[in-house]
């Protein structure tokens, strides 16, 4: 029979971990916040703004319509300042909007010439508004101030996680209000839910994700590329190689918390990217760019990049790197996909991302490898 008493216990400790406050202001005051440096978007966070033109320029059609809109949540980071946790697209729409009034003369104009709708310097020109379809086509600057007003007389409602609030919690709120749709990848989500803890790990991660050599060798397709596909492989990398022992669910689970645990811990330094980095290169060298990762037939590598294969021979290079040379590369690499047909099958395909077989993964590569 379950304990009522632990369970009551539990709730009311875990309630008191999360201290917010909460209150309504208006997208007059939130503008004022963001010009007055009180409100932050981090550059993560900027990189994340995906509204096309057309979904900002209903937002505002929604604010002149008296529509609700879904409440913002903040955090209050170690300078004091608020840090949008989501809300994100509201926020920088209603800035972008309104840029003329916040930004420089100069930064707009160059804005203009590049004429990004995510860059929150680049006036908006509305369109595609379907219910007061004569917006299309005016900016902020010259619509009558009798409708500007009543875009930023506007109210919505705040949540602020406080300062008093753990790391660890601001990182569960943040996961939870940014897994509840599909708008992010999932690195991308945990490079913003690392930095609630350090930015130091992001940085270091985006660096090395940056780096021609590691790109190159992993072989992974634009899109993945533009999702942080290159940041996931490196961070799977180094979570087999540090964190193995604590896969206990699905992967996505077992990257978040390692994402999180490197960012509070500070488990890699300058020495580990640098192997890293000799890892990769060893593969380009062994003339396995975009091939090591896939499954070969025939002699040739096809199909999609495996995980599983990264889970081998990116972990097996890494813990025999300073014993390996290129040759010697090449030529384990064949006999894992050749002579080592019946290891391979056992521990990657269908039902592969389980604890045990992880564990295969690390030991055959660093047996192949070694």
């Amino acid at each position: 029979m379950s304990d009522v008493g632990k369970l009551l216990e539990q709730i009311d400790e875990k309630r008191d971990e999360v201290v917010t406050d909460s209150y309504t202001i208006s997208w007059r005051e939130v503008i004022n916040l963001y010009k007055d440096n009180e409100i932050t978007i981090s550059p993560d966070y900027q990189r994340l703004y995906r509204w096309d033109n057309a979904r900002q320029s209903q937002f505002i059609e929604s604010l002149l319509l008296n529509i609700p809109t879904p409440t913002l949540f903040f955090y209050i980071d170690t300078d004091g300042k608020q840090e949008v946790i989501d809300g994100l697209q509201r926020v920088s729409t209603i800035i972008r909007f309104f840029s003329e009034e916040i930004f420089k003369r100069d930064e707009i104009d160059i804005a203009k010439k590049e004429g990004s709708h995510n860059n929150l310097k680049n006036p908006t020109v509305l369109d595609d508004t379907p219910i007061i379809t004569m917006l299309s086509g005016w900016t902020a600057k010259e619509l009558p101030e009798k409708v500007t007003r009543t875009i930023k007389n506007a109210r919505v409602n705040i949540v602020i996680l406080e300062q008093e609030t753990k790391p660890e919690t601001k990182y569960n709120v943040f996961k939870r209000l940014n897994r509840s749709g599909v708008r992010l990848s999932d690195q991308e989500i945990r490079n913003c839910m690392a930095r609630l803890a350090n930015n130091d790990f992001a940085d270091r991660l985006r660096r090395l994700a940056e780096i021609d050599s590691i790109i190159e060798a992993l072989g992974l397709n634009q899109e993945s590329q533009k999702s942080q596909g290159v940041e996931e492989a490196l961070l799977r990398v180094m979570a087999s190689l540090i964190y193995s022992d604590k896969f206990n669910h699905g992967v996505a689970e077992f990257l978040d918390d390692f994402m999180f645990y490197a960012a509070k811990e500070k488990v890699i330094d300058i020495d580990f990217e640098l192997k890293l980095k000799r890892t990769f290169d060893l593969i380009n060298l062994a003339g396995l760019s975009g091939k090591a990762f896939k499954f070969w037939k025939d002699g040739q590598a096809s199909g999609q990049f495996s995980t599983n294969l990264l889970d081998i021979v990116a972990v097996g290079i890494f813990k025999n790197v300073d014993n390996l040379t290129p040759s010697e590369v090449k030529e384990r690499f064949i006999t894992l996909m050749n002579g080592k047909s019946h290891e391979l099958r056992e521990c990657t395909g269908a039902g592969s991302n389980t604890k045990a077989k992880l564990a295969k993964r690390i030991a055959l590569g660093e047996l192949v490898f070694g």
